[in-house]
C-alpha cells in the first residue's frame, strides 16, 4: 500500500473537516485538534481553552509524529497554518505528499462562524488574523469551499 499523507489547511470555518470527510476513505486516519479535544472532554466543538487545549495539542503532536514515521499510512492532517513556512515545516515533518489549502472568501468563513458559534467574536478575529497572515506557497493546492 503506498503511503499518502495529506495536510489540509485553511482558516477557521473554511470547511477543512468537511473537505476531509468528503475525500477520505473509510480506513484513512484523520488527525484534527478539535476532535481530540472533544474526545478528551471539551464541551465545545471549537475554540478549546486551557488545559483541555493543551492536552489535545500534546496528543495531536504525539499522533502526528507516529504518522510521520509510519511507512504505509493513509492520513489526513488538519491544521490552520497560515504562514507558508509553517506549512512547509509540516509537509516536511509529516512527509506529506500534498498540502491542500481550503480557501473560501473571507466573508464566507465569517458568515459560517456567525451561524455556527453562539459567541463568534473569537472565531471571527481568528479568521481575519489568518487571512492577514496567509501567503500562498508553490506547493499549495488551493480549493474553495
Amino acid at each position: 500500500m503506498p503511503r499518502q499523507v495529506i495536510l489540509v489547511t485553511g482558516p477557521p470555518c473554511a470547511g477543512k473537516s468537511h473537505y476531509v470527510r468528503t475525500h477520505a476513505k473509510p480506513d484513512d486516519t484523520i488527525l484534527c485538534i478539535d476532535t481530540l479535544a472533544q474526545r478528551l472532554g471539551s464541551p465545545v466543538a471549537h475554540n478549546h481553552t486551557g488545559s483541555m487545549y493543551g492536552n489535545a495539542e500534546k496528543q495531536y503532536w504525539d499522533l502526528a509524529n507516529r504518522i510521520a514515521r509510519h511507512p504505509t499510512v493513509n492520513a489526513w492532517i488538519i491544521r490552520c497554518a497560515p504562514e507558508p513556512e509553517e506549512r512547509q515545516y509540516l509537509v516536511r515533518g509529516l512527509r506529506a505528499s500534498r498540502c491542500v489549502v481550503v480557501l473560501p472568501p473571507m466573508q464566507v468563513a465569517v458568515q459560517r462562524a456567525i451561524r455556527r458559534d453562539s459567541d463568534p467574536a473569537v472565531t471571527v478575529a481568528a479568521i481575519r488574523s489568518w487571512y492577514r497572515r496567509y501567503r500562498r506557497a508553490p506547493f499549495d493546492e488551493i480549493v474553495s469551499s
